[in-house]
């Protein structure tokens, strides 16, 4: 079997996201899990990398079934395991941004109240209400998703298959795609661009000198958020709404292995416009390096416990 030339892009743009987005989001853990833990932002940008990496770290085994022919070697309970985490951790990055922007939000709009409320408690309990809906999100995918054997041409594929509902198989796919629609791309979208629309109308009242800088970041989460998750919501409703043999619905199973990859770009860029491009980051980065790196080089213990010290100043002054 030659893989198709369409099939080696597609492949290639995987390889790459894979690349780069194991990078940024292990670089992005690295940081949280030795300086940032302890703060608000440390918990948001953990578990959202977290999730990141889980995304990328499954695309190999995806891209398996498009280097073969479509053929799934990894057996059933795998095809009901890796595309469900799949699934459940593209949601979690997705709900996890929501989460992230109204923090953002409320950190200009109601400071007095973040002041006295926003704690690691409550980041904490926002991260696992992202996970849990993402898991239930997840679920359809976990139950309807097997394998099928097609002794014409010896292959085994790794599909949705709603016979369990009898003839309600339409339905429930149109239900499952409307639902994801709404709650992993409407909703989401809705409220990062309310949050950040009012986070601008602050920021020019108040005329403050970065606003411009600001503007920038925020018409690049609003725009790669529309154009990394559109095409993969709208190829799903598609093909849950179209007859299997229409021409749209033929175009439609075509395009899902890009739109996927280019919903994976999405996990792929965070790290580099929610935190890499923060000043913040960057020192800490550096810092945390230096950090460990003395730690393997010196046994001087005063040394050590200089260092200690000097990392839970910065704790304590990161929370402040």
């Amino acid at each position: 079997y030659e893989v198709p030339h369409s099939y080696r892009a597609i492949l290639a743009l995987y390889a790459l996201i894979f690349l780069l987005g194991v990078l940024g989001n292990g670089a992005v853990i690295w940081v949280t899990g030795f300086e940032l833990r302890r703060t608000v932002n440390g918990v948001w940008f953990l578990n959202l990398s977290v999730a990141d990496l889980l995304c990328c770290l499954a695309l190999p085994f995806l891209a398996l079934p498009l280097a073969r022919d479509h053929h799934w070697p990894l057996g059933h309970f795998a095809c009901k395991l890796v595309p469900s985490i799949t699934i459940l951790n593209m949601f979690a990055s997705v709900l996890l941004l929501m989460a992230i922007s109204a923090d953002r939000c409320a950190l200009v709009t109601q400071p007095v109240w973040c002041q006295n409320h926003r704690t690691l408690g409550l980041a904490r309990g926002a991260c696992a209400a992202a996970w849990f809906l993402a898991g239930l999100l997840t679920l359809p995918s976990f139950i309807f998703r097997t394998t099928r054997f097609d002794f014409f041409s010896e292959k085994t594929t790794c599909v949705m298959d709603y016979q369990a509902v009898g003839h309600h198989q339409h339905l429930t796919e149109l239900v499952i795609s409307i639902i994801r629609f709404l709650c992993g791309f409407l909703m989401p979208f809705v409220v990062i661009t309310a949050c950040y629309s009012l986070l601008l109308a602050r920021i020019h009242s108040k005329g403050f000198a970065r606003s411009q800088k600001a503007i920038k970041l925020v018409l690049v989460v609003i725009i790669s958020f529309f154009v990394c998750w559109l095409p993969y919501h709208v190829v799903g409703l598609i093909m849950a709404s179209t007859h299997p043999r229409s021409t749209l619905f033929k175009g439609a199973l075509e395009a899902d292995p890009i739109v996927a990859g280019i919903a994976y770009i999405n996990s792929c860029i965070n790290p580099i416009i929610y935190v890499v491009m923060g000043q913040d980051f960057k020192d800490k980065f550096q810092r945390s390096w230096r950090a460990v790196l003395r730690g393997v080089l010196s046994d001087d213990p005063t040394s050590t416990m200089g260092d200690s010290r000097m990392k839970t100043k910065s704790t304590v002054d990161d929370q402040s």
